[in-house]
């Protein structure tokens, strides 16, 4: 950060020369010669950097949102991941984004789970090994779409799980004819995850995604959101 010292003291009756009058804007435009987009001066960062204000965004952070109030109920029994989609609005965000290298990105997701239709929370079939537990389990997903060198492709962010029902083991429901356990549901769902960009690549997009594992069983999802934080130069 430039310093401009020049201060020169004039007492009653001296007549300043031009060069003296024009000395501390001499300086400056000599000090702020070096200038570039860096500030490295200390306490230089204020809150408004990192809250969005009334601006709706921060000075050092740009936020991408997508939100979906809605209170109504979708169902899903996919086993491969699918985007969440409700009211014909997918859970996606468009970036567009090139990064710097070594820049990191964060990116968010949540929401609600409602009522689900659970059948089966155990693998009777599978015992005593395969898949015992998995029936009980559904997961999220944040995929990153990407262009890389002109060729299309995609990133996974990350993986989060979430049971059905409170079963914690084999003994809780020890036959076939047996009730699944006390369900999980209107359980609020959160997760977050960085990426860091490695090599020149534009982000396109980012979808929140959802599976189960046993298509007998129904994840309910209603309100939902998914953010992508980047900050700002």
């Amino acid at each position: 950060m430039p310093f401009v010292n020049t201060n020169t003291r004039f007492e009653p009756g001296d007549v300043p020369t031009a060069t003296q009058l024009n000395a501390p804007y001499d300086q400056l435009a000599t000090v702020s010669a070096g200038l570039n987009g860096e500030n490295t001066a200390t306490g230089w960062i204020t809150w408004r950097h990192g809250e969005a204000g009334s601006t709706g965004n921060p000075v050092a952070n740009q936020c991408f949102q997508y939100n979906n109030p809605t209170t109504t109920e979708t169902f899903y029994n996919n086993t491969a991941y699918q985007t969440i989609t409700q009211g014909g609005n997918p859970a996606e965000i468009t970036l567009n984004i090139t990064p710097e290298i070594g820049e990191v990105v964060r990116f968010a997701g949540s929401g609600m789970v409602g009522e689900h239709v659970v059948t089966i929370d155990y693998d009777y079939a599978g015992l005593p090994g395969g898949d015992k537990g998995k029936p009980n389990f559904y997961a999220f997903r944040l995929l990153l779409n990407h262009t890389t060198s002109g060729v299309p492709g995609t990133i996974n962010l990350g993986e989060w799980g979430y049971s059905f029902t409170t079963k914690k083991d084999g003994t809780l429901t020890n036959s076939s004819n047996s009730a699944p356990e006390g369900q999980i549901n209107w359980q609020a769902f959160a997760f977050s995850t960085l990426y860091r960009q490695t090599t020149v690549r534009t982000l396109n997009s980012v979808e929140l995604q959802v599976k189960v594992f046993d298509n007998n069983n129904d994840v309910s999802i209603e309100r939902h959101q998914l953010y992508a934080i980047r900050h700002k130069r």
